[in-house]
């Protein structure tokens, strides 16, 4: 005999397993109406090489399109299966015609089976291209140094000089002259007032490595200088002179050509005052002018206050060129004049 009690709670379980079957039934209906919703596509990939400054850049094209002809939207992941395993490259979206263009030059030599997945959108569904192949060559190391200079700072008194050692060390089989020069650092390239630099030698060949120097490492020696500072010297300049002990001189030689242009010309009053006065004139100018260029060039020097004290950066630089590019590697000296 069935109680009550047992019926009512019958009653519950069918109701709950009814109402699953008609939850996961609508689920169903749902996924397959969602899936009808979106039209199928089709990705394909295209890729072209070539060599850019030693660099193998691979350009890749990918175009979806619907079952219609018609673009999709959204965006595209290039893949690398190469490996044995997924890699996602790159992404791209979509232009209005459903392509993109994806460039790569990051890849390793050898062997790459890519292909460009399609994310799919609320319309269309995700499909991917069949792989392609590029094999991007190995390429060489650019030829490079590295540049360095020991110690790297100095404290020296006005007039003092300090000497260090710059060393050039080759990369990738670099050989070639490079050349030595120092600069200030800032807004000016001058070196600080009363600062010199001097490379023993100026210019560097290096070579390729032999058995007495494996590394091929070249160095120089740099003497940087500083200038004391120096008072103005004496004027050196002759008492006598700037008091006119040049004019009586002059007068004396002048004075009986213009007395006997007078006498000659006593009949022609006239003629000769006009000739005295013009002697007079050369006279004076010429004393004026002897004057002028003696001072000129015995003018007392400009003081010399040399290197002033405080702390200076100097910028040495090692640079090559193979007649087409330069390269060029700096490193900073920090000078302290005390």
């Amino acid at each position: 005999m069935i109680r009550q009690t047992d019926m009512r709670s019958l009653a519950r379980t069918v109701k709950r397993t009814t109402t699953f079957a008609m939850l996961t039934a609508g689920f169903a209906v749902g996924l397959s109406i969602a899936a009808a919703a979106q039209t199928t596509t089709h990705t394909t990939l295209k890729a072209e090489t070539r060599e850019v400054n030693g660099h193998t850049v691979a350009t890749f094209s990918a175009t979806v399109l619907d079952e219609n002809g018609s673009p999709a939207t959204g965006a595209v992941t290039l893949v690398d299966a190469s490996s044995g395993h997924r890699t996602n490259l790159s992404s791209a979206a979509l232009d209005s015609e459903g392509k993109a263009e994806i460039k790569l030059d990051g890849l390793t030599a050898g062997d790459h089976a890519l292909s460009a997945v399609y994310n799919g959108d609320s319309s269309h569904a995700v499909s991917q291209s069949a792989s392609v192949s590029v094999h991007p060559q190995a390429t060489a190391a650019t030829p490079d140094f590295t540049f360095a200079i020991a110690p790297t700072s100095l404290t020296l008194k006005a007039g003092q000089s300090g000497a260090l050692v710059a060393t050039v060390t080759p990369l990738n089989s670099f050989t070639g002259f490079i050349s030595l020069s120092c600069s200030g650092t800032g807004q000016t390239t001058s070196l600080p007032v009363g600062v010199a630099c001097t490379f023993a030698p100026a210019n560097l060949q290096v070579v390729a490595p032999t058995t007495a120097n494996p590394t091929g490492v070249a160095t120089a020696d740099l003497s940087v200088q500083t200038t004391a500072p120096a008072g103005q010297n004496g004027q050196n300049i002759s008492p006598a002179h700037g008091t006119g002990s040049g004019s009586p001189l002059v007068l004396a030689v002048l004075l009986p050509g213009v007395i006997g242009i007078g006498y000659l010309s006593r009949r022609r009053k006239f003629f000769g005052s006009f000739l005295l006065l013009v002697a007079g004139a050369i006279s004076l100018l010429g004393v004026s002018a002897c004057s002028a260029r003696y001072g000129y060039l015995h003018h007392p020097p400009t003081a010399n206050n040399g290197t002033p004290t405080g702390s200076y950066t100097i910028t040495v630089t090692a640079q090559t060129s193979n007649g087409v590019t330069a390269t060029a590697h700096s490193t900073s000296l920090a000078l302290t004049v005390n």
